[in-house]
């Protein structure tokens, strides 16, 4: 990176500066340099975490689930105690198909959450677990995970759009009922 060599970030405020550029870069589409400033913060162990969490952030936007993934679950086993780490390697293990293990990531973002009183990742997390839930047909735990969510409470689910916890609570009542009439049982 030349002139960046000499001016590796002092503060937060200028590691923040770097990153948000980093952002910027992958915005306007340009990943190389986005994934070049992220690279160049991953090799100073100060910055490390930093970069790796912004390249993941890149990656995505890029449509490189599995690198994303990797990135944050190295961020995971370094430095696990951000709610928010573990809802977005939820969230991109949910959108690759790792529904069981998303749904225990989104697990780890509750608990987490939940402790520090961060109600955001708390509550969004609660919504993709019941999404999950209702994927792998544990349509009891999605209605535990929604029922402690505000009414109306809603996020956007990629690929399907806008989910509120009235539409999971609806899916998984009207599954539970089928399930009921059934003279056959769902396997879990």
């Amino acid at each position: 990176m030349g002139k960046m060599e000499s001016t590796r970030p002092k503060s937060e405020l200028e590691l923040a500066s770097i990153l948000k550029t980093a952002y910027d870069y992958a915005c306007r589409k340009n990943y190389e340099k986005a994934i070049e400033l992220c690279d160049w913060l991953v090799q100073d162990s100060s910055t490390e975490i930093a970069g790796r969490r912004e390249r993941a952030a890149v990656k995505t936007l890029m449509g490189d689930v599995d690198g994303a993934i990797v990135d944050l679950q190295y961020v995971l086993e370094i430095d696990g105690l951000e709610p928010a780490d573990f809802h977005a390697l939820g969230i991109l293990l949910f959108q690759n198909g790792s529904t069981i293990e998303a749904i225990e990531r989104f697990g780890d973002a509750v608990k987490i959450g939940e402790a520090a009183k961060n109600y955001y990742y708390t509550n969004s997390s609660l919504l993709f677990r019941a999404e999950a839930k209702l994927k792998t047909c544990d349509f009891e735990g999605a209605l535990r995970d929604v029922s402690g969510l505000p009414d109306g409470y809603k996020t956007y689910f990629s690929g399907t759009g806008m989910r509120s916890k009235e539409d999971i609570a609806d899916e998984a009542s009207a599954a539970l009922e089928r399930k009921a009439q059934s003279k056959f049982q769902f396997k879990k």
